[in-house]
């Protein structure tokens, strides 16, 4: 009976004080109730969140504003429908979310919660589904790759929601049909395109390839290598392949991210970063170049015995190839978001292989050499949630979180106050 009692503590404790508690279960989380008190902080964080002056011009600010102009119009279905064809959106979920949101009211902050609602979930299970995998006592090197998968695609990443969301979902499609053969779910990945995000229906090309060769481990490592030295892919054949053969809806909705003139542009300024602070760009270096060089490293050291291990095989081949296609768009304006993707998957592996296993010495060394870059990622990565987190998401409750529903100040700019 105390047991059960037990179980509802985490509810009364995350009332009382939520970031607290999140801290409490992320230390300890081999809790079966870790997960819920991550889900159920993102939601408190949606209630409680900032948009900085810095972030005016994210997506998360034009979804906001999106509602108060919905509720105005007052739609019905059948206008609602005129007005999404109207918008030029591929997928459906932003503009149906809003049009549901905005029937009750003309506050775009209640959408946020919505958005914490789904994006919590999916960011939790994945997340967990990793967490819940390791054995033993935790090493304090698997410590920093869990802190590195946890800021690859944050929980701020409600700022682009559509994006970071599709990407989660298709992370959640993924790791059970990679470790435990579920194909069948795989379905759901040709929906992501058409409702969360269009760009997706590219993340299917490397599927496919997958589903059709299996794990050719080497085949994608050679490939994976080749890559990491292509600086760029012909925009023109880029551009013919996506006209040619993908929906038109598609390729209208596309066209401005492949305008040959904008992409030259941005490639002459330097791989689409010029505008970054020096420790931003490192910290995206570091963490690309410690990741790519584990994969070279331990395809090269267990090629023959990682066959031994067919859940691991898996999302070592899946993992190659997905980064090589990575690297490829990276060349793209937005097309660097994929290898963000790239990066949980690599997080994964690496976390699964190096926790349950004895770390080979050359990966030992590997490790050491690799800490600070991970580390400068984390400090750049957890600087990055200042442009949404508010004082309240830190200090407060669901109940006094009430009181400034909607006109919190990010903690950047209360900082840059001082």
């Amino acid at each position: 009976m105390a047991k059960s009692h037990g179980k509802s503590f985490h509810i009364i404790y995350f009332f009382l004080q939520p970031f607290f508690t999140l801290l409490y279960y992320l230390k300890n989380f081999r809790k079966p109730e870790a997960k819920n008190v991550m889900w159920l902080f993102t939601i408190f964080y949606g209630f409680t969140f900032a948009i900085g002056v810095e972030n005016q011009n994210s997506d998360i600010n034009s979804y906001v504003n999106d509602i108060p102009l919905l509720h105005n119009l007052n739609l019905t279905f059948s206008g609602f429908l005129v007005y999404h064809k109207a918008t030029g959106e591929v997928d459906i979920l932003r503009n149906s979310l809003a049009y549901v949101v905005s029937y009750f009211t003309a506050n775009g902050y209640y959408l946020i919660i919505i958005y914490g609602i789904i994006y919590g979930y999916f960011f939790s299970r994945n997340m967990w589904y990793v967490l819940d995998r390791l054995e033993g006592k935790t090493k304090m090197f698997t410590k920093v790759l869990i802190f590195g998968l946890f800021l690859s695609i944050p929980i701020w990443g409600l700022n682009g929601f559509r994006f970071w969301t599709a990407a989660h979902v298709f992370i959640f499609i993924l790791l059970p049909y990679l470790f435990e053969g579920k194909k069948k779910r795989l379905v759901w990945c040709l929906i992501i395109p058409f409702v969360i995000h269009y760009s997706f229906l590219i993340a299917l090309f490397p599927l496919l390839i997958y589903l059709i060769f299996g794990n050719k481990v080497k085949l994608y490592y050679i490939f994976f290598i080749i890559t990491l030295f292509i600086s760029a892919i012909n925009l023109s054949q880029f551009n013919n392949l996506i006209e040619t053969y993908a929906p038109q809806s598609f390729a209208d909705r596309s066209a401005s991210y492949r305008l040959e003139t904008k992409v030259k542009t941005l490639r002459t300024e330097g791989q689409f970063g010029a505008d970054q602070v020096w420790y931003v760009k490192y910290a995206g270096f570091g963490i690309r170049y410690s990741l790519a060089a584990f994969l070279l490293a331990f395809y090269w050291t267990f090629r023959k015995s990682i066959h031994s291990n067919k859940e691991l095989l898996k999302l070592l081949s899946f993992t190659l190839l997905f980064y090589g296609f990575a690297n490829i768009l990276s060349s793209i304006p937005s097309g660097y978001r994929f290898l963000k993707v790239a990066d949980v998957l690599t997080l994964s592996f690496l976390i699964l292989h190096l926790q349950n296993n004895k770390i080979n010495r050359d990966l030992y060394y590997l490790a050491n050499i690799t800490t600070p870059l991970f580390l400068l990622f984390i400090i750049v990565g957890l600087r990055a949630s200042w442009y949404s987190l508010s004082v309240m998401t830190i200090i407060g409750n669901p109940i006094t979180a009430i009181f400034t529903f909607g006109e919190n100040i990010s903690l950047n700019d209360i900082i840059k106050g001082l």
